[in-house]
């Protein structure tokens, strides 16, 4: 009793001086943390104001648009905002505007309330580059931005107007805001733009300047007596002086333990068999656990080599030893990535001509060793990070990757001449050969293996339609795309 107590008051001394030093810096590292969060809140808004300042002045540079602004007709001027709105959906409204800030076109199409209207034609609207807030219709809150058009001499031509919803600023403050912490963004005049967060009691704050935009952005936070990472050494004192504690009285359980550890790994080892997951192996500390782990051992390791086997026939065709159409849908997204990721990936879906005559006039064994002549030859000339399967009777199909149309050509025709020296070294003097259509791997948007597969079969139609034993490129990823 008298070691525990000793033990106890020790730690307990320990603890009370870690608060101690704890709380001392408490104060200044809760004001880095929120100057820290402010800082960066602020970066993020400064980074999403620039993107809408960068993308309203590389519009107003657009060579058409110097074009428009000099001798189009209002329909035509209004007719270019429209179809710009459609490129950007994020954004509230997009509009022209002359030298006087007017709205070249129908102010409501555009969707130009009367407020943007009446702000645009100050008389420094179209060089001044803070955004104008707008908050009259609920729903619609947005920010307003104007860059000039102007001619190479530097005359203004006109403006491009550019309305952004605030959300698109909610969400950067959302993002940036500490659970317990709130962030406000105020105008000039102290009212609030937006907000996420309240802090209610004794509070720390930070004031950081938006740049050109007359804007300050607010962090606040609760004043805490205690960090985290006081609570923390406080939590780490008492846990080891309960470990400590425990440490004591623990060398007498330390056999039934050990014990009760076989018996455990044992349990979950015979679980995992019967769930047909992963067995770990077992390591008994106990002699007498010794032939129960072994068997164990040796019926896992059996099982789990049994649904590798499994797992390969059900990937495999039988006859050719190819991958089978499963392995072909498996493998197809991870080619489809890379496609999308402007690596070249071709799809060339192959037909061996004339097949159903071989197999009626010389019978199924002939057109067996047909299938495995093909087989043996994409197998030959299929590299490591290709795929060749056979999806159903003579039809297989090939992944390339890393090759431009010229070089699956060259692929194709190589193919085509070993596989007629594999007819030859089987004894078969067959008259047949090999048809192609070729596709490429995300040329349309929303690809999928269904219209790659569409596309290929389209053009093998095509190559089968001029005569057979040749390759036909898919040359229409327009009409996928407009299907």
């Amino acid at each position: 009793m008298w070691l525990l107590l000793s033990v106890a008051g020790l730690f307990a001394a320990g603890i009370a001086l870690s608060l101690w030093f704890s709380l001392q810096a408490s104060g200044q590292t809760q004001q880095r943390l929120l100057e820290l969060e402010a800082t960066q809140a602020r970066v993020s808004l400064v980074r999403r104001l620039d993107y809408y300042h960068t993308l309203i002045d590389n519009i107003a540079r657009d060579p058409e648009l110097l074009d428009l602004m000099r001798v189009g007709s209002i329909e035509a001027q209004q007719q270019w905002a429209l179809s710009r709105q459609r490129l950007l959906p994020d954004l509230l409204g997009l509009a022209l505007v002359n030298p006087q800030g007017g709205v070249l076109g129908e102010a409501v199409a555009l969707r130009v309330g009367p407020s943007c209207q009446q702000d645009m034609r100050r008389a420094d609207t179209l060089t001044d580059i803070r955004p104008l807030l707008h908050r009259e219709v609920a729903g619609s809150e947005h920010i307003d931005l104007v860059s000039a058009v102007r001619e190479m001499d530097g005359e203004i031509l006109g403006g491009v107007f550019l309305s952004v919803r605030l959300t698109q600023l909610q969400r950067v403050v959302d993002d940036s805001r500490h659970p317990d912490h709130a962030l406000t963004l105020i105008d000039a005049a102290g009212s609030t733009i937006v907000r996420q967060g309240e802090v209610k009691g004794a509070l720390r704050e930070v004031r950081l300047d938006i740049p050109q935009t007359g804007w300050t952005l607010l962090a606040q936070a609760p004043v805490q007596r205690l960090t985290r990472g006081g609570e923390m050494q406080v939590l780490a004192g008492l846990l080891t002086l309960g470990a400590v504690l425990l440490l004591l009285g623990a060398t007498m359980l330390r056999l039934r333990r050990t014990m009760l550890r076989d018996i455990v790994s044992t349990r979950d080892a015979l679980t995992a068999l019967a769930r047909d997951e992963p067995v770990p192996e077992i390591v008994p500390h106990y002699v007498e656990f010794e032939p129960a782990a072994a068997d164990i051992n040796l019926v896992a390791r059996h099982l789990q080599a049994q649904r590798a086997r499994l797992e390969h026939l059900s990937l495999t065709d039988p006859l050719t030893g190819l991958p089978n159409r499963r392995a072909f849908e498996t493998h197809f997204p991870q080619a489809l990535g890379l496609a999308e990721r402007q690596h070249p990936v071709a799809l060339v879906l192959l037909d061996i001509d004339h097949f159903k005559a071989v197999n009626d006039r010389y019978g199924h064994g002939v057109g067996d060793q047909v299938l495995l002549a093909l087989a043996q030859s994409l197998k030959e000339l299929t590299r490591r990070a290709d795929l060749a399967a056979r999806l159903a009777g003579d039809e297989f199909v090939v992944l390339l990757s890393g090759l431009d149309a010229a070089g699956v050509d060259a692929w194709h025709q190589r193919l085509a001449d070993r596989f007629r020296s594999k007819l030859n070294a089987f004894g078969l003097d067959l008259q047949t050969s090999l048809s192609a259509g070729q596709t490429w791997l995300g040329g349309v948007t929303g690809d999928t293996m269904n219209a790659a597969l569409a596309r290929a079969d389209r053009a093998l139609y095509q190559a089968k339609a001029r005569g057979g034993g040749q390759l036909v490129q898919d040359a229409a990823p327009a009409v996928d795309a407009a299907e």
